[in-house]
């Protein structure tokens, strides 16, 4: 069976690639073997990635891995040989490691292959699969190493996010998840609205008074604007839209579907904002549990709740991640460049 890929997502994912190598082959003391094939690995990731953006691709990747067991942990089993060759590249693996990329790839498969027999919503299985990929990252479980290893990106994150796209679009076969990656005018309207909104309306009130904010003096050149729009877009607001929208929200919607859909949206932006906790931006507030202090960014914690309830509204209003991703990128680099430069 043959394939023709979307001119758009074949442009795009070479764009990232080339500007990606260029940069780092830019900054490098010298272009070696080992750098080549980082960059290498990298493209092949990212074109994966955004190839199963293309519905077409989606439904070759189901009839052709989708049937069987051992045939839907094929490429996961790419990815685990990649895992494991990136690792020994860098001269960093370990038992331990070689169990966790193991752990971690095919625990959320084997639970979502034996949940399709059930209806599309949150239970037990599909909830421990993005617990899975959400806290191996968070909780630093998985090892911390960058593609390229000086000056590039979370490995681990672009094996994640490829792993869940396919777990959950070609194993679960969740239609409902909205990973689409072509822009439309409803995904700028709705970006550009909820930009304004956020900002003027709770941003800037709430950061100014909780001395959460704080105007930049040292200004970046402007032609990094929109690198670092499109770094935030691909390795924060996709990867965070997709787990929080694509998946926990709108897995909640469909288990609890004679509930009201702004409560729905309410306790996913809760469940967002919540997920910040571990970040070290003040103002805080400081509980002492088991004769230990932890600092709690409330602030932080109340305006990305805030920013999750728009960002869910994108979601619902447009039926794709792209919208909340796009939107998460410009929220953030709006922050990034204009309040906090570094």
């Amino acid at each position: 069976m043959k394939i023709q890929l979307n001119n758009f997502l074949i442009l795009f994912s070479a764009g990232v690639v080339i500007l990606f190598s260029l940069m780092n082959i830019l900054q490098a003391d010298q272009i070696t073997v080992f750098l080549l094939v980082s960059l290498f690995l990298f493209g092949f990731l990212i074109f994966t990635l955004v190839s199963m953006a293309d519905p077409k691709v989606v439904d070759f990747l189901q009839q052709r891995f989708g049937n069987n067991l051992i045939s839907a942990l094929i490429p996961l089993t790419g990815l685990f040989i990649i895992t494991i060759g990136y690792l020994t590249l860098l001269n960093r693996l370990t038992p331990s490691d070689v169990i966790i990329s193991f752990l971690y790839l095919y625990i959320p498969a084997l639970l979502l292959w034996y949940d399709r027999q059930n209806d599309q919503k949150m239970n037990w299985m599909n909830l421990t699969s993005i617990l899975v990929v959400w806290f191996f990252i968070e909780l630093s479980l998985v090892p911390n190493v960058s593609i390229p290893q000086e000056g590039g990106i979370s490995f681990f994150l672009l094996i994640a996010l490829n792993s869940i796209v396919y777990s959950f679009l070609i194993i679960r076969r969740l239609d409902t998840m909205g990973y689409r990656l072509q822009p439309n005018r409803d995904d700028w309207k709705y970006s550009c609205i909820y930009l304004g909104l956020f900002i003027s309306f709770f941003v800037i009130p709430i950061g100014f008074l909780t001395d959460f904010i704080h105007q930049t003096t040292e200004w970046l050149p402007l032609w990094q604007f929109p690198i670092i729009l499109l770094g935030i877009f691909l390795f924060t607001g996709l990867p965070e839209e997709l787990l929080f929208r694509g998946l926990i929200h709108n897995l909640l919607a469909t288990r609890f579907k004679n509930k009201s859909p702004l409560l729905i949206l309410f306790f996913s932006s809760i469940i967002f904002g919540f997920a910040h906790i571990n970040n070290n931006d003040p103002p805080f507030i400081y509980i002492h549990m088991f004769g230990n202090e932890f600092p709690v960014p409330w602030a932080y914690i109340i305006l990305s709740s805030i920013a999750g309830w728009f960002y869910g509204l994108a979601y619902i209003r447009t039926g794709s991640i792209l919208a909340p991703a796009i939107l998460h990128a410009m929220v953030d680099g709006w922050w990034v460049y204009f309040f906090n430069p570094n």
